[in-house]
């Protein structure tokens, strides 16, 4: 999964395809590099991030989705947003997945907008708001505080009428973690997987990364990402959401052919 922010201040790379030719040309450059699903987010969701509003949102992403879905109608697009009227306007405009990063929490109505339109569900672990998410990173069992937590938004999610078979699992690395517990959740990753979701893994660049290899620059973390990534392939793990698709997608080819 390709990660295509048209956002100003994404922790990694804002305001670098926040025009439409240049979104165009990322997502272009990501596909032809070995992406089978791209990821459009127009809100960072990075801590202390602000809420730039629904219609910024809408404005950013609908001429994109449209302009994409002619030149690539075989490519998944999946839309990053937490609003229920964003999801209905991007789902209306051709998008294909919403992948919300409070799991419902934000906005409980997009889980039936996500039911009505039969789209695939990213469903992400994660406490608080992108101001106090850090602040929440409090856990008895990181592991098992983070499943059940999970599994209660599953059972949310089910009871609005979201099929299970289109509900992905996301347990949030970054999202109300500290660095060593984005790493246990890391080393029991099989925990997860045998949900018997699909599960997906976000972790590319993060600051957890920069802190275990004391790199500040998020864009010369891709060794680091690398090793998550191989870690989560030979967990089972179905999509790594990442910047860097040329690279990963050669650790997961390598890491295929060993494992």
């Amino acid at each position: 999964m390709a990660i295509v922010n048209i956002t100003e201040d994404s922790f990694s790379d804002g305001g670098l395809y926040i025009d439409l030719h240049s979104a165009i040309k990322h997502a272009s450059l990501c596909i032809s590099q070995g992406a089978h699903i791209l990821d459009i987010g127009a809100q960072s969701t990075r801590p202390g991030a602000s809420e730039v509003g629904v219609e910024i949102e809408i404005k950013r992403l609908v001429p994109l989705i449209k302009e994409l879905k002619i030149m690539y109608p075989e490519i998944p697009i999946s839309v990053d947003t937490y609003h229920h009227s964003v999801a209905d306007k991007v789902l209306n405009s051709g998008a294909n997945w919403i992948n919300d990063i409070s799991g419902g929490r934000h906005d409980p109505e997009i889980l039936k907008v996500v039911a009505d339109s039969s789209s695939h569900y990213v469903l992400t672990h994660s406490r608080g708001n992108s101001k106090s998410m850090d602040s929440l990173a409090k856990y008895n069992n990181v592991v098992k505080d983070v499943k059940n937590e999970l599994l209660h938004q599953i059972n949310l999610a089910l009871s609005k009428g979201i099929k299970n078979e289109k509900i992905i699992v996301d347990p949030g690395i970054g999202f109300a973690k500290n660095v060593d517990q984005n790493l246990t959740l890391l080393r029991n990753l099989e925990e997860f997987v045998s949900m018997n979701y699909p599960i997906l893994i976000g972790a590319s660049r993060k600051r957890f990364i920069g802190s275990v290899l004391n790199e500040s620059d998020p864009s010369k973390r891709i060794f680091g990402t690398a090793a998550v990534a191989s870690r989560c392939i030979m967990a089972g793990v179905n999509i790594l959401r990442v910047h860097d698709i040329k690279e990963i997608s050669q650790v997961a080819i390598m890491t295929q052919h060993i494992f």
